[in-house]
């Protein structure tokens, strides 16, 4: 299984992929972001946060036909 869906214009890293939402003609590609936020203080005492967000890249048959062409090979290859 490929790490990277290259696009036209990027590259996917397919671990950050939660959730690919298929309806006619259209991909909503759901792509989480992890951060983690820290700082140390004295000693290796510290406080620190994890966030995340969603991102929907939306995949369209017409308006992308390239990228569509290139996510509908890589889900079928990984089915």
């Amino acid at each position: 299984m490929s790490k990277f869906i290259k696009f036209t214009k990027y590259l996917l890293n397919t671990n950050d992929i939660h959730l690919i939402l298929i309806e006619p003609n259209k991909y909503y590609i759901h792509v989480v972001t992890k951060e983690i936020h820290g700082f140390n203080w004295y000693w290796g005492l510290g406080f620190g946060y994890i966030s995340s967000h969603t991102c929907v890249i939306d995949v369209c048959r017409i308006k992308h036909s390239d990228d569509y062409k290139i996510v509908s090979d890589w889900i079928s290859k990984n089915e």
